[in-house]
């Protein structure tokens, strides 16, 4: 399976608009949207899944402090928003993410 954030999104090869970035974590409005306001929030390094993620302090920090900042901005933005992980055979792509959503539904599901 394609790992779109390895191979495209970290790298740089795939422009996104960041949201948020340091070291470990990338913030980002999602490439193809599903909702009418749609971010995602990868680790930089890969992870497959969040259930197979080992406990990373540093990581945490980053992770939350990411999804802190770019609900702030949905919240601020939009009145609020909803926040989501896929996991095994839901994930489309096997790489550690977070939705950051908002509005109405704009793609259905395959």
């Amino acid at each position: 399976m394609e790992d779109i954030y390895c191979q495209q999104i970290i790298p740089g090869i795939l422009k996104v608009e960041v949201i948020f970035e340091t070291e470990q974590v990338l913030a980002f409005y999602h490439t193809q949207p599903y909702w009418e306001h749609h971010a995602v929030i990868v680790p930089k390094t890969h992870i497959e899944s969040l259930s197979s993620y080992s406990n990373n302090d540093a990581l945490n920090r980053d992770f939350f402090e990411a999804i802190k900042v770019v609900t702030k901005l949905f919240e601020e933005n939009y009145g609020g928003c909803r926040i989501s992980s896929n996991v095994g055979d839901y994930q489309t792509s096997k790489h550690l993410h977070w939705y950051v959503h908002h509005g109405q539904r704009i793609v259905d599901k395959d």
